[in-house]
């Protein structure tokens, strides 16, 4: 039997030894995670790797994040240790080139004093990331977002790039119109540059190209182009050569060129078999009308807005989730738009960036002619309703529209391993009068757009390097299940419907109630009315927000079912195991006290 002094010995030199090896050893043991994530989303995938072994200069990364405010939610924290365990990650990855600092803002700080300095946002609490590196300016991401999680990598990844190149990327301009300045005949007067065309020159180096040119300088890497349907063929031939050489393109292309154009725009046989070459289909003078996303406009001065089918606002359901181009948009507006659509056993990837509702179809020009048969197409449109593409993103291999040159020019390049073009079917989308149509639906609040914001992200992802371009979204482990998303949306859209009208009435009762019943002052009480038609609109007042309360939950009946399936789901099967495990265990007890004595021998 051991003494209790020898075992009193023992107990310390295994403390001791566990000291020693939490001191020594456990220092020296590698660091090893296993990302067990959907997508491997806590881990830089490839492309961020090889971006960030080309790092030349060492860069600091200040990531805000408050810990304490009183707005932040579980949530937001949550999501605030995902952003920081990825920012550490890409610490490891950059092999000493990249410097993390944590920074939690405490009210009335230095640090606080910085964070508003530099311009990040403190709606729910300090939650942004600031980059510097010596010889540059700070760049800043004002607020991360839940919403934008599949896009964080990107978003990172891009911050860093602008740190080590701050310099505005070259991207070239050909336009067939006015959107420099354009002569107004009535008033004598120049009309003043399109406002996308001023955010153009401000975030990039613009280079304007002749609509004639033959040839795309060699330092443009990026290409926008504007209405290509009037360019002549040298210059479309220019286009298709600039494509295949890995060049990268935004181009608009329109039916019509705005309501007071002509109703036909002219047809360029090389023009379609450019987009041909690219895998794209659009048909020739269709323009696209919508009944859930058509928007009113004023078509005469001085006349009340109508409801045009062919003039569209975009929810942000209408855009693509997880693609850079409609990152952080809202909404946007578009104006007698064609629609877009992949070629027959074409190997391209068409990715769809701009889509319209499912209540949409394709009229012949002519048809928009006339205001009074407005209410007929959108009519048309709700019974032949199909979902259209109005923007894409176009990937792939590719073959060159001039297998024969041009003008006795054989053609340099015949085929691409490649190619990346941005394609949207409309022109109007860039102009001032469609950026700021008069709206009168639900579908945003405000009479301005995001037109402006959607050519600036695609040209600087096209202008981006390949290391930052192939950095594709990855969905988080905490994002809604797109069903969810989308039964929420639809949800959303039917009860707008079907409670607009009882709204309107609501609002004209309101009105009624107001001049029949002004408010008067008294110190006092005051007497009731028994005025009969007073009692009947306080009824009306009453019965209607109860109709319009009955109509949100008839149309969420099914999103709040499905939602209760849900937390069930993820709420039952841990306890049920539990439960099960328990109960397996009191069942072998129980058997193992019931067993003969003579099982034991």
């Amino acid at each position: 039997m051991r003494t209790p002094l020898s075992a009193s010995i023992t107990i310390i030199t295994l403390l001791l030894l566990f000291l020693a090896f939490n001191l020594v050893w456990a220092l020296k043991l590698p660091n090893i995670r296993l990302d067990f994530s959907e997508q491997k989303v806590h881990t830089p995938s490839a492309p961020v790797r090889t971006l960030l072994a080309s790092l030349e200069r060492p860069v600091d990364l200040y990531f805000f994040n408050s810990s304490k405010h009183p707005q932040k939610s579980n949530g937001m924290e949550s999501y605030g240790k995902r952003v920081e365990l990825l920012l550490r990650e890409y610490e490891k990855a950059a092999n000493g080139k990249l410097n993390l600092h944590l920074i939690d803002p405490r009210p009335f700080s230095e640090d606080e004093y910085k964070a508003r300095l530099l311009g990040l946002d403190d709606q729910q609490g300090f939650f942004g990331l600031v980059g510097t590196s010596a010889g540059h300016g700070p760049q800043s991401i004002e607020s991360f977002s839940p919403d934008r999680e599949p896009l964080l990598e990107y978003e990172i990844s891009h911050l860093i790039h602008k740190v080590i190149h701050p310099e505005q990327p070259v991207i070239g301009l050909i336009s067939r119109l006015p959107m420099d300045s354009e002569r107004d005949e009535r008033n004598g007067v120049n009309t003043p540059p399109w406002q996308v065309l001023q955010e153009l020159r401000r975030q990039f180096n613009l280079v304007s190209l002749e609509p004639g040119i033959e040839q795309i300088p060699e330092h443009i890497k990026t290409l926008m182009v504007v209405h290509p349907g009037k360019l002549p063929d040298q210059t479309l031939y220019a286009i298709d050569q600039f494509v295949l050489g890995a060049g990268k393109l935004m181009m608009f292309i329109d039916p019509l060129v705005g309501l007071d154009a002509g109703i036909t725009a002219p047809e360029n046989a090389r023009l379609e078999a450019l987009l041909t070459a690219w895998g794209i289909q659009m048909p020739a003078n269709k323009v696209l009308a919508d009944r859930d996303y058509a928007t009113s406009v004023i078509m005469t001065t001085g006349q009340p807005p109508m409801r045009h089918p062919a003039a569209l606002t975009l929810p942000r359901q209408a855009m693509a989730r997880d693609d850079i181009s409609t990152w952080k948009l809202h909404n946007v507006n578009v104006l007698s738009s064609g629609a877009l659509a992949p070629a027959k056993k074409s190997r391209m990837t068409f990715t769809p960036l701009l889509q319209s509702s499912g209540q949409a179809a394709l009229f012949d020009a002519e048809r928009f002619a006339l205001p009074a048969q407005f209410g007929s197409l959108i009519n048309e449109a709700d019974a032949r309703g199909q979902q259209q593409v109005i923007a894409a993103r176009v990937e792939g291999p590719a073959y060159s529209a001039f297998p024969d040159g041009i003008n006795g020019r054989e053609a340099n390049l015949q085929k691409s391993a490649h190619i990346h073009v941005v394609v949207v079917a409309d022109t109007d989308l860039l102009s001032d009068r469609v950026a700021g149509m008069v709206q009168n639906n639900s579908a945003t609040s405000g009479a301005s757009s995001d037109n402006a914001m959607f050519v600036l992200s695609t040209l600087d992802n096209l202008a981006a390097p390949d290391a930052l371009m192939n950095v594709r979204p990855r969905a988080g482990g905490t994002r809604s299940m797109q069903v969810l998303q989308a039964m929420r949306e639809d949800a959303a859209q039917a009860y707008r419907e079907k409670s607009a009208e009882l709204a309107q009435r609501l609002e004209r009762t309101e009105k009624e109630w107001q001049l029949l019943n002004p408010r008067t002052v008294s110190p006092g009480s005051q007497t009731v009315t028994s005025n009969a038609l007073l009692q009947a609109l306080n009824k009306e007042r009453l019965r209607v927000p109860m109709e319009i309360h009955a109509l949100k939950v008839e149309a969420y009946a099914q999103v709040h079912a499905l939602e209760r399936k849900v937390k069930l789901l993820n709420i039952l099967p841990v306890p049920l195991i539990l439960c099960l495990i328990a109960w397996g265990i009191c069942l072998f007890r129980r058997r193992r006290q019931h067993l003969p004595s003579a099982a034991f021998y």
